[in-house]
């Protein structure tokens, strides 16, 4: 698999649960006060598969963290019987745990400026996985 078809495929899958996960983010904003930031978890083999979670950030953060415990996984790709669900792509063979970090991150960025909602007190960020780069600021239709 190469880099273009490896963006394509999971563009493909992430379009596909947009709905549902901008319809959750939805509620997420109607209750927030400072902000939510959004995390992509990439699991230690660097094969596949990863997740997507909302945190709630601010004073009322850890509360709204447990009321909405699950619901905030906007995507997760697990192993199961008959491989990963969904069924995501493999990461082309030339790029590195980090490679393929960077380039969820991207595609996550990119794919959340579509379901994010406008909202004009609330600061969507996008979580720095490995710390280095700080987070980053996500609005409705930019990545």
């Amino acid at each position: 698999m190469n880099a273009a078809r490896y963006r394509s495929d999971l563009t493909r899958i992430l379009d596909a649960a947009s709905a549902e996960v901008a319809e959750r983010l939805r509620r997420f904003a109607d209750v927030a006060t400072d902000g939510i930031v959004i995390d992509v978890f990439v699991d230690q083999d660097g094969e596949g598969p990863f997740d997507v979670w909302a945190r709630f950030d601010g004073s009322d953060g850890f509360v709204l963290d447990r009321r909405f415990d699950d619901e905030r996984r906007l995507f997760g790709v697990e192993w199961g019987e008959e491989g990963w669900d969904p069924d995501v792509p493999a990461r082309p063979r030339e790029w590195s745990r980090d490679d393929l970090e960077t380039e969820l991150v991207e595609l996550v960025a990119i794919w959340l400026s579509g379901v994010i909602p406008s909202h004009p007190m609330l600061c969507w960020e996008l979580g720095d996985p490995g710390g280095t780069r700080g987070p980053r600021r996500l609005a409705p239709g930019a990545a």
